[in-house]
C-alpha cells in the first residue's frame, strides 16, 4: 500500500493530474495482476486505456448520456463502459479487485449510499483509491456552492468524513491532504 500511496500523492499535484507522465508513473508502481477487474469512475483521463494495455479488465462507469461526446468514450478504447451512478452500481457483489474514483465522490447525491455500493462491489482485501477536491478549501467551497445553485448534485465531504465513512465499512486506509486543495484516500477492504 505504501507504493500506491506514494504514487497517488505524486499524482495529486495539479500539474501531474492523470495525464502524460502521471499515468506512466502510476502504471510503473501500481501493484496488480493481469486479468484483475478494475472499476474506474470520474475524471479518469486515459487511465482506462493504459490499464487495459497492462492486462487488466477495465470497466468505466459513465454517468453522462452516451449521445454526448464524452472524453472517456473517446480516449479509452477496449474498455467496457457501463452507464450508471456511483450510488447504484450495476455489478455483482465482490466483483472488482480495485475501485478507482477520481473527482467524483463529492458529486454524488448520496455519499453514504455511494460508499456502501463501493464496498459491496469491491472484493475482500480489494483496494479503493479515492481522490477528490477538499471542501475545506474556500475555492472548492465556491465551486460546490455554484454546483448547488445550478441544481447539480454536490456533497460536502471533507477528508475526515471520507476516512470515517469507509472505516465504518471495514476499510483500512491512509489519507493525504494536499494544501487543503485535494485529498487522496488509499484503502484496503478488510476480510470478514
Amino acid at each position: 500500500m505504501n507504493v500506491v500511496k506514494k504514487v497517488l500523492f505524486h499524482l495529486a499535484d495539479e500539474d501531474e493530474k492523470l495525464n502524460g507522465n502521471g499515468i506512466d508513473f502510476l502504471l510503473k508502481h501500481l501493484d496488480y495482476s493481469i486479468g484483475e477487474k478494475v472499476l474506474l469512475v470520474g475524471d479518469i483521463g486515459r487511465l482506462g486505456k493504459e490499464l487495459r494495455l497492462s492486462g487488466l479488465n477495465v470497466t468505466i462507469l459513465e454517468d453522462s448520456d452516451y449521445e454526448d461526446m464524452c472524453y472517456s468514450l473517446v480516449h479509452n478504447e477496449n474498455c467496457d463502459f457501463v452507464k450508471g451512478k456511483l450510488e447504484y452500481l450495476p455489478f455483482e457483489d465482490n466483483y472488482f479487485s480495485k475501485v478507482i474514483v477520481l473527482e467524483q465522490f463529492n458529486h454524488t447525491s448520496n455519499y453514504e449510499k455511494a460508499s456502501s455500493e463501493i464496498s459491496r462491489v469491491l472484493k475482500n482485501n480489494g483496494e479503493l483509491i479515492l481522490e477528490d477536491l477538499n471542501m475545506d478549501n474556500i475555492k472548492n467551497k465556491m465551486k460546490y456552492l455554484k454546483r448547488r445553485i445550478c441544481g447539480l448534485c454536490a456533497n460536502h465531504c471533507n477528508p475526515s468524513d471520507i476516512k470515517r465513512i469507509f472505516s465504518n465499512l471495514r476499510f483500512d486506509g491512509v489519507m493525504e491532504d494536499f494544501e487543503s486543495k485535494r485529498y487522496v484516500y488509499v484503502a484496503r477492504k478488510r476480510m470478514l
